[in-house]
């Protein structure tokens, strides 16, 4: 019977020896030879990687002793550099979980990493830099990355390692080009965080990319344009095959096409003969419905004369009705609009007219005189009592 303990009681017994190690150590020699000493089990290295993250994280600055302390793990054995590089990646993933401030001391520290070779640049592949797979965290966590590296190394040694043909596909989703818009946005991020250098070879991909696109359209046109020739071709092999079946048909049906043919030329003349009916009746009728057609000569023209005078004065009589329709209405909107008043009403408006702006001026008057007085009276009150001569005080005195 084995017994397993779930409580991880050994692991919190473990992550808290190397916390102490670490805050008792007076530098990163120190710290890495104590850490050595102790008995790590197979798989513990991840504890140790978390542990000196977590504890870069709760400083209030970056402090560079956590940087040399994991680039000498990572240089001792190559189990505590897979450890780095596989919390490299949990950490991206789960960065939108982290505060601004630990979140740009993680950055710097395997920032150091980098720059030192303690980490492979191979991790880069996890980055996506794309307004998708990218938010306001994981951005703020590439910038810094990025500016602490090119404080180290300089634009032109990151550009050249960025441009290394062995690690293109490690840096693709860094620098994507796969879409116009994903490249425009890698351009301007770089070029925000003043980056720019890095993006030459992005600027020359946008520039010819419609170049790019038209050429790939050109061949998917000329393999299209292939494939329909091979189908026409075997089409046309396939037709020739039932046209020969056909001949042999054709001689049997030639009779019965002279027969047909008869046919339709009795039919034809038929149909013309009914169609010169038609015109006739109808000529009949126009005739009919227009006796000026009969007349000839001076009869004609005097029917037409007296038409043409028939209708102009049908139509000026027509004109006046409409004229005198429209002024008739005028009149009647313009008496619904101001009906009109007699003379003894209009007295009376007028009179009352003057009665209101008689009353007006009265209470105007009354208005202005009230004033006059409050003014009157606010000014004495507020004016100071006169004193008395002491002449007259010092007589009433003696009076008394």
């Amino acid at each position: 019977m084995v017994i397993t303990d779930m409580t991880d009681t050994q692991l919190r017994i473990l992550r808290r020896t190397i916390y102490l190690t670490i805050m008792s150590s007076a530098n990163y020699e120190e710290c890495a030879h104590k850490l050595l000493k102790m008995t790590l089990k197979e798989g513990q290295e991840k504890e140790l990687a978390n542990m000196i993250i977590e504890c870069c994280c709760q400083e209030r600055t970056y402090m560079k002793f956590y940087g040399l302390l994991a680039q000498r793990f990572c240089e001792i054995k190559k189990e505590y550099q897979d450890a780095f590089a596989q919390e490299f990646v949990e950490q991206y993933e789960t960065v939108h979980r982290l505060e601004t401030n630990k979140l740009r001391q993680m950055a710097k520290m395997f920032a150091h990493l980098f720059f030192t070779d303690g980490l492979t640049w191979s991790v880069f592949e996890i980055i996506k830099l794309n307004e998708v797979d990218t938010n306001s965290s994981s951005r703020i966590f590439i910038k810094e990355l990025m500016l602490q590296m090119s404080e180290y190394l300089g634009v032109p040694e990151m550009n050249k390692r960025f441009l290394d043909p062995y690690m293109n596909t490690c840096f693709a989703g860094l620098f994507p080009k796969d879409t116009p818009k994903n490249t425009r946005f890698s351009i301007n991020f770089f070029t925000s965080i003043g980056l720019g250098g890095l993006t030459d070879d992005l600027r020359e991909h946008l520039k010819n990319a419609p170049k790019q696109i038209m050429n790939q359209r050109q061949d998917n046109v000329v393999s299209d344009t292939e494939s329909d020739s091979s189908d026409d071709s075997s089409s046309s092999d396939s037709d020739s095959d039932s046209s020969s079946d056909s001949d042999s048909s054709g001689s049997g049906s030639d009779s019965g096409s002279d027969s047909s043919s008869s046919s339709g030329s009795s039919n034809s003349s038929g149909s013309s003969a009914s169609s010169s009916d038609r015109k006739k009746v109808k000529r009949k009728a126009t005739k009919s419905n227009n006796p000026e057609s009969t007349m000839t000569g001076d009869d004609a023209y005097k029917a037409r004369l007296r038409m043409s005078r028939g209708g102009d004065d049908d139509e000026k009589g027509s004109r006046r009705e409409r004229d005198s329709g429209r002024g008739r209405d005028r009149d009647q909107d313009r008496d619904r609009r101001s009906p009109r008043r007699s003379p003894r009403r209009s007295r009376n408006d007028s009179r009352e007219r003057r009665d209101s702006r008689r009353r007006d001026d009265s209470r105007d008057r009354r208005r202005g005189r009230d004033r006059r007085d409050d003014d009157r009276k606010r000014r004495h009150s507020s004016s100071p009592p006169r004193r008395r001569s002491r002449s007259r005080s010092m007589d009433r005195k003696r009076a008394r």
